[in-house]
């Protein structure tokens, strides 16, 4: 039989079967369309070296995504959505960071219609270090008959580094309480830092404190 003959033969019936395919076909792949508003996490990526976030950042915004239902089941059991915030750009001081859909992490098949926030602001500061002698901070009292006799630090002196408005603002580092209360031998102890609430970074590893306390003579 000759090709052309096949391909035109009942054309108005396959002109409707095809009319009918495609409709079919935009029915299935637009059914169970559905649309819901999410809370998606930031993420800071690329921070430039030697520099350091400071202050207040927003850690989400909200989005209205458009997808099958079963892809936004699917985040709904685990797989979550994450806005990428690029700071590879940033400078030292204010940073007005734009956010768009192409910046938030998706599963495939899943449409951005609305973002709460369509740019974060971002504060950098240079980070700087600076060596302090590490002061213990002790809690309680030896035993009855025993007391103390010397504290010691190693190493004595330590190392922090911070962005430069916390750093330069410190005036020395002390441990967190060490509780020697009812204490009648020799203690070793790590020496862990009070950073009070603040972003630093201590640069020597295994600090240790090393308490003697002795018996009183009579």
């Amino acid at each position: 039989m000759n090709f052309r003959n096949i391909l035109f033969e009942n054309w108005a019936i396959k002109l409707v079967s095809l009319a009918l395919s495609l409709t079919l076909w935009f029915y299935v792949t637009s059914k169970g369309k559905t649309e819901m508003t999410l809370t998606v996490p930031l993420e800071l990526r690329n921070i430039p070296q030697n520099m350091a976030v400071v202050g207040d950042v927003a850690g989400s915004l909200e989005v209205r995504v458009q997808g099958q239902e079963r892809a936004l089941r699917d985040i709904t059991l685990g797989k979550k959505l994450i806005g990428i915030i690029d700071l590879s750009m940033a400078k030292v001081g204010e940073n007005s960071v734009p956010l768009s859909p192409d910046d938030i992490r998706r599963p495939s098949g899943m449409t951005i219609t609305h973002m709460s926030l369509s740019e974060v602001k971002i504060k950098l500061e240079p980070l700087i270090r600076k060596t302090f002698r590490l002061r213990p901070v002790l809690h309680g009292f030896p035993a009855n008959g025993y007391r103390l006799m010397k504290i010691t630090v190693v190493p004595p002196k330590v190392t922090v580094e911070g962005p430069a408005s916390v750093v330069k603002t410190l005036d020395g580092l002390k441990t967190m309480p060490i509780d020697i209360q009812g204490a009648d031998g020799n203690m070793s102890v790590d020496g862990k830092i009070d950073y009070q609430g603040q972003a630093l970074k201590l640069l020597e590893k295994n600090i240790e404190v090393r308490i003697t306390i002795e018996r009183v003579n009579r």
